[in-house]
């Protein structure tokens, strides 16, 4: 292009001179040179075109992109208006946010490692050791670690726990420990794994250890700090249900009293205790209403509020060991006041309705349940037992159900037994079987469904099959220190067992299985 100006400007000559500017090689004839700018000006004559519809295409663009920024100018003032309502939206939601400042404090403390009295004072969780410094000894921080490093171990230990990984649940808890001795939840967590292993030697010894060395304390709701009259309530109360598990009932009860006595507002201990007295001592009503009572009561002399686990379990008692329908339904209105998403409630409610063939109102509790616990397997599987006892029911809403709870849950033995029953029922012998088979295998310790299996090889004219399906029941249900019996998990396998051999005739048989 620089060339193709020169040329039509007259800074190149004809000359054979200038010929050296094309190249680097001898002068040239003028032919030769002449010949050369007219190549030249080809070139800078298509050069020229180029530019000139590069120019074109550019100003075109610049033309378009005016009339768009023109066109786009109210959407952007509309954009504008749009933001600036969000804006104030923001704004006006963030003034009607209410802050907890119970809750806030709460954080604050375990944050920074300290915790405040009513009277605004300061008292540190932590040990600083001298002038407020925390010092360090190869590498290492002396004193207490702050909470919230245990909390953040105990919350992944947990995680890791429910969902099976019981290595890892035992790395993070043995971490927790070292950091901070004194906390018992990582104590309970090891136990837990323990009894998951089924090494409830081991899972005793976590739980001595941890009522040796833990501490706990309860902040009243003005904020004040209430230690515990005696050791830790709630490994107690785990130890007792530990105890009551291998089937050392005096002793699970002595922990049970033990854990009330420490924190008398500790409901679990009371609720544990009612049950226990009124399950397996076989003790009144009045005896586990005593335990309600006084739970409700001491809850409320510690300023705490009412508590629907409490009254969920003492509706379950009163519908159950009572027979008094009018107060367990109370019972359970008063539990769904304290927690309006409470579970439980609603489903022991419902199966409560549908025994008494009130069958909208049964619905009506399942229904609410599933609308915010969608994955509840126990609502699935009650809410399917009741369509299939109602009248009106329908079949396929119930294998609906049924298969709904399996997938939630696909290794509950509960659900695969009450499923093959009902399937049994509608004639479907060789489906159920499979499904009780299927429930010993993802549970080996679930005596009802071996009960049931051996009952339908019972009754299709299978003694050999039910015998050998009751013998490897009580195998696998046999409890530690149950002796032949195999303790009371065992009872309803010998019992079914007995009534197959009065069935065959087989007396002294059938007497020998009543025995144990």
């Amino acid at each position: 292009r620089e060339l193709a100006n020169k040329e039509s400007s007259g800074g190149l000559s004809s000359s054979t001179g200038d010929a050296s500017v094309y190249g680097n090689g001898p002068s040239r004839s003028g032919s030769a040179v002449a010949n050369q700018l007219k190549k030249l000006q080809r070139v800078g004559n298509k050069a020229k075109i180029q530019s000139s519809q590069q120019n074109d295409s550019e100003e075109k663009k610049a033309a378009s992109s005016q009339e768009g920024s023109s066109v786009q100018q109210p959407n952007q003032k509309q954009r504008q208006i749009t933001n600036n309502g969000t804006a104030n939206s923001t704004s006006a939601d963030a003034k009607n946010v209410k802050v907890d400042p119970v809750m806030t404090r709460m954080v604050e403390d375990k944050v920074y490692g300290f915790r405040r009295s009513p009277a605004g004072d300061f008292e540190y969780d932590t040990s600083l050791m001298g002038d407020g410094a925390v010092k360090f000894r190869g590498g290492r921080r002396l004193g207490n670690s702050l909470k919230v490093n245990a909390d953040r171990l105990n919350y992944h230990a947990k995680g890791e726990l429910r969902h099976g990984r019981l290595e890892e649940a035992r790395e993070l808890y043995e971490k927790a420990i070292e950091m901070d001795p004194r906390d018992g939840r990582a104590y309970l967590g090891l136990s837990r794994i323990a009894q998951r292993r089924r090494d409830f030697a081991y899972a005793r010894r976590c739980l001595k250890a941890g009522i040796s060395n833990s501490f706990t304390k309860q902040e009243a709701p003005d904020g004040a700090v209430l230690g515990d009259s005696g050791a830790n309530p709630f490994l107690l109360q785990a130890l007792g249900c530990l105890e009551e598990r291998v089937g050392n009932l005096a002793e699970a009860e002595a922990l049970y009293v033990e854990a009330a006595k420490s924190r008398p507002s500790h409901a679990a201990a009371w609720v544990s205790l009612a049950q226990l007295r009124t399950r397996k001592f076989r003790q009144g009503a009045e005896a586990g209403r005593v335990c309600y009572q006084t739970a409700e009561r001491e809850l409320q002399r510690s300023g705490l509020p009412p508590s629907s686990y409490v009254y969920t379990a003492w509706a379950a008692m009163e519908y159950k060991k009572a027979n008094d329908v009018r107060l367990a339904r109370t019972l359970f209105e008063k539990a769904l006041e304290c927690d309006p998403k409470c579970s439980a409630a609603w489903l022991q409610l419902g199966v409560m309705e549908a025994d008494k063939e009130n069958w909208s109102r049964a619905q009506e509790c399942f229904e609410t349940v599933l609308k915010f616990d969608q994955r509840n397997s126990r609502v699935l599987q009650a809410y399917a037992l009741m369509e299939s006892k109602r009248p009106d029911g329908n079949s396929r809403t119930a294998i609906e159900l049924f298969e709904r709870a399996l997938k939630v849950n696909p290794r509950d033995a509960g659900v695969l037994q009450a499923y093959a029953l009902y399937v049994a029922r509608l004639g479907d012998t060789e489906t159920s079987r499979d499904l009780l088979k299927k429930g010993t295998e993802v549970n080996k310790r679930h005596a009802p469904v071996w009960q049931a299996w051996g009952v339908l090889e019972t009754r299709c004219g299978e003694p050999d099959v039910a015998r050998d399906v009751f013998q490897q029941g009580i195998w696998a249900c046999a409890q530690s220190g149950g002796g032949q019996s195999g303790g009371r998990r065992c009872a309803r396998l010998w019992q079914a067992w007995g009534v197959l051999e009065a069935g065959e005739r087989e007396y002294a048989a059938a007497r020998r299985c009543f025995g144990r």
